[in-house]
């Protein structure tokens, strides 16, 4: 069996003792997130990288743009759909300066169509993952359930401005409520075999600049909130219960059985909903 390439790149050029600690976490903690997954690992390896402040940024508005460059590849747009959301890309070209010091780390395609996982170490600094070897492994952790989503997607687009279009009839939050909560109730399972009980990285301790943008108004919109996480996890987590691995990964190749509104906030509705009956 082919074993699965761990790639830190450090384009700060001033971190290579953390690549050094990712790299050594992300080889700790793959067998144990492929056990409690049930998914495979990427085929074609997976990429961290470590970026500046800057770059972090950059990297995040480049892979928006090359989200709305797709879905005009591929849907059959008109005009005024295709303008429509290269204005509000240019009216929330804020965010990234906005929320970089919140964002402990991101897994996105990044330009060569790779899933990669970007870190500003700066961002790490800031949400205290950096003095506490659990959070940081939690973090890894977390990120690395993402690369094996996207691995047993096999290609499939959940993320575009035109889901509805891509037959993704659930709303938008539905979509990130199940990759942020699966991730979650994951890497919280991994925290506590590893250290006999789960850890929270929203517990370290955050800097100054973290708990500033943390407190501009309306900040909590402009990403999944932590209600969305926490929903996210019982509902994954209420499935795994019920009826085991196998039940919640069938929904990476079906996208009916993403939940509906009414059903994120009633996990027994959706189980029951997404449970082959005989």
């Amino acid at each position: 069996m082919t074993q699965t390439r761990f790639t830190v790149l450090d384009d700060t050029r001033g971190h290579p003792d953390l690549a050094d600690q990712i790299s050594a976490i992300l080889h700790r903690v793959a067998p144990t997130v492929k056990e409690i997954t049930d998914l495979p690992l990427p085929s074609e390896g997976v990429r961290f990288r470590l970026l500046t402040p800057k770059e972090w940024r950059e990297e995040h508005r480049q892979n928006l743009h090359r989200v709305l460059a797709r879905d005009i590849a591929d849907l059959d747009l008109s005009p005024k759909q295709i303008d429509a959301a290269r204005t509000g890309l240019k009216i929330t070209g804020f965010v990234p300066a906005l929320v970089w010091p919140m964002v402990l780390a991101s897994t996105q395609e990044a330009a060569d169509g790779q899933c990669e996982t970007v870190i500003a170490p700066r961002a790490l600094h800031h949400g205290g993952a950096l003095a506490d070897e659990r959070v940081l492994l939690q973090v890894v952790a977390h990120e690395l359930v993402h690369h094996l989503q996207d691995e047993a997607r096999s290609g499939t687009v959940w993320k575009s401005f035109f889901l509805h279009q891509r037959e993704i009839l659930a709303p938008p939050r539905s979509v990130s409520t199940v990759l942020e909560g699966h991730a979650t109730w994951a890497d919280r399972q991994v925290t506590t075999r590893l250290f006999g009980t789960p850890a929270d990285h929203r517990q370290a301790r955050k800097s100054w600049r973290y708990r500033l943008h943390s407190s501009f108004p309306g900040i909590g919109r402009l990403g999944p909130s932590r209600e969305g996480y926490e929903q996210g996890a019982q509902l994954i987590g209420h499935a795994m219960a019920a009826h085991g691995v196998g039940l919640v990964n069938r929904i990476w190749k079906d996208l009916s059985l993403l939940p509906t509104a009414d059903e994120i906030a009633d996990p027994e509705a959706w189980t029951l909903r997404i449970h082959p009956h005989p």
